[in-house]
C-alpha cells in the first residue's frame, strides 16, 4: 500500500522484513515498498551495494515518510555506507547484534525488530498500541516447579531465534544455538543450558520441507521437551503467509496443550502475520490461545516474556515496551 505516511524497509533478513511489514500493516500504517537485498549484502566483502541502491530510491521517494533498515549483525563500515543514503529522509535501522555503532544525524538506532517498527511508524505519523497489554498478569498467573530453569525455543524464523537469544541472553546469560550469536555457544549444548534452534537452518532442511511448509521435525522436537523437567519456557513462532502451511496453529495446538497439562512448560508462541494472509492472524493466535498459550504481539515481546517466566520476575515481560 502506497500513502503519504508510508514507511520503505530495506532488509537484509527475510523474517525481520516479514515481522516489521506484519507489524506496521496491523497498526494501520502503509508500505510503500519492502526491499530485499540478501542476507549477504551488508557483508565486509559486498558492502552493502544493494542496500545502498535501496537506501537512495526510497530517500529520493515522495510516497515515502521513513525508511527502515533491517539486518542481522552487518559489517561496521557497510552500515555506515548504506546509513549515509539517509539524507532528506528520517529513517530507523534495527542492526540486529550491532548495539556500539554512531548514527548519523536523522537516523535512529534500535535494537528489535519491535523497536525499529515502533519507531518507523511513528515517525510516518501512526499511533502504536500497548504491546504489553495483559502480559504481566499472563507471567503472573502461571505456576512452575522450582525445577523448571531453562528455555528451549524451536524457530522457522532465522532472524527470529537470533533476535530472541539476544535478548534472552541481557536476562538469563549464554543462549546456545545451532545459528549462535557467538561460535563458542554452538550446538550440541551443555546439560540445563537455555537452547533456541533455527530449524530452517540447512541442517534440518536437508532433504525435506522448510518447518514454515510442513512442521514435522518442529513437532518430533516438541514432544521431546515433555521429558525434560528443568524446561520452563518453549517459544515457538509461526510464519504466516503463502507459502506457508495452511493451519500452523492447528498442527501446533494440541501438542502444546498436551505439554503444558500436568505442570509441564508454558508455551509461548508468537504469530507472525496480518489479517490478509490466507491462515488470518486472529484465527490462527485465537487457536493458540485456547489451548493455554501466551500469544504476544512482536517476537521481542515473546523473548522477554520467557525471561520473565524463567525469573519469576512477571514486570520483565514489560521491559523495554
Amino acid at each position: 500500500e502506497r500513502t503519504d505516511s508510508a514507511v520503505g524497509v530495506v532488509a537484509a533478513a527475510g523474517t525481520g522484513a516479514q515481522e516489521v511489514s506484519a507489524l506496521l500493516d496491523r497498526w494501520g500504517v502503509g508500505v510503500s515498498q519492502v526491499v530485499g537485498v540478501g542476507g549477504r549484502d551488508l557483508s565486509k566483502a559486498v558492502g552493502g551495494r544493494m542496500a545502498q541502491l535501496a537506501t537512495r530510491a526510497l530517500d529520493a521517494d515522495a510516497g515515502t515518510a521513513a525508511v527502515l533498515l533491517v539486518s542481522k549483525p552487518p559489517d561496521p563500515d557497510a552500515a555506515r555506507t548504506v546509513l549515509a543514503e539517509c539524507r532528506s529522509t528520517p529513517a530507523v535501522a534495527v542492526f540486529l547484534g550491532l548495539d556500539d555503532l554512531e548514527p548519523p544525524a536523522g537516523v535512529r538506532l534500535a535494537r528489535t525488530l519491535e523497536q525499529g517498527a515502533r519507531a518507523a511508524a511513528e515517525l510516518a505519523g501512526g499511533v502504536v498500541p500497548g504491546l504489553a497489554d495483559g502480559l504481566r498478569a499472563a507471567v503472573a498467573a502461571v505456576h512452575l516447579d522450582d525445577a523448571r530453569t531453562t528455555v528451549r525455543g524451536l524457530f522457522s524464523g532465522g532472524t527470529l531465534c537470533y533476535e530472541a537469544q539476544a535478548i534472552l541472553e541481557q536476562h538469563l546469560g549464554p543462549v546456545w544455538s545451532n545459528e549462535p550469536l557467538r561460535k563458542e555457544c554452538t550446538t550440541p549444548a551443555p546439560e540445563g543450558a537455555h537452547v533456541l534452534l533455527d530449524l530452517g537452518a540447512q541442517e534440518y532442511t536437508r532433504g525435506v520441507p522448510h518447518p514454515m511448509i510442513d512442521p514435522s521435525t518442529r513437532l518430533d522436537l516438541l514432544r521431546q521437551q515433555a521429558g525434560d523437567p528443568t524446561v520452563a519456557v518453549v517459544l515457538l513462532d509461526v510464519v504466516l503467509g503463502h507459502g506457508s502451511h495452511p493451519d500452523p496453529a492447528g498442527q501446533l495446538a494440541p501438542l502444546c496443550a498436551e505439554l503444558m497439562a500436568g505442570g509441564g512448560p508454558q508455551v509461548v508462541a508468537y504469530v507472525l502475520g496480518t489479517e490478509s494472509d490466507p491462515q488470518v492472524y486472529s484465527r490462527q493466535r485465537a487457536t493458540l490461545e485456547a489451548v493455554g498459550c501466551i500469544v504476544p504481539e512482536t517476537n521481542a515481546r515473546a523473548a522477554f516474556t520467557a525471561a520473565a517466566l524463567v525469573l519469576r520476575r512477571p514486570e520483565l515481560a514489560e521491559a523495554g515496551a
